[in-house]
């Protein structure tokens, strides 16, 4: 457990230093394409993203929105930091939970983004053209 705790810091410090990602830069409407996990013997089944059609949305005053099958999954805000987003979702018991997403790439276009969590999860989501 502490080995994990260390090699996730050092990832984490290391991306940091990396190179930063600006707020700016993630505003707009993501439409995922595509998502799976990072280690393929997971054995678990994900929704169908055509059936689902799942996005999430940058605000510029720091707010997000996640969606899936045309309603809110979930509601909240952001910060930026290095390559991280730094989400914290609001529940329904008006309690807060914060989840950290690691941003793997980024252009105008893409964004391919991972949840930091046991179960890494991989998201490539295109900007939606308005």
């Amino acid at each position: 457990m502490k080995k994990q705790l260390f090699y996730s810091s050092l990832l984490m410090f290391l991306i940091a230093c990396n190179g930063n990602i600006k707020q700016q830069d993630l505003i707009g409407k993501w439409n995922y394409t595509s998502y799976g996990y990072a280690n393929k013997s997971l054995d678990k089944p994900l929704p169908s993203i055509t059936i689902k059609n799942p996005a999430i949305v940058f605000y510029s005053d720091g707010k997000a929105k996640i969606f899936s099958s045309g309603k809110i999954l979930s509601n909240g805000t952001y910060q930026v930091e290095g390559k991280i987003i730094r989400y914290e979702e609001y529940l329904p018991n008006g309690q807060k939970r914060k989840i950290p997403f690691l941003i793997k790439e980024l252009n105008d276009k893409e964004l391919v983004f991972q949840t930091m969590d046991a179960e890494v999860l991989v998201i490539t989501a295109i900007k939606e053209n308005k």
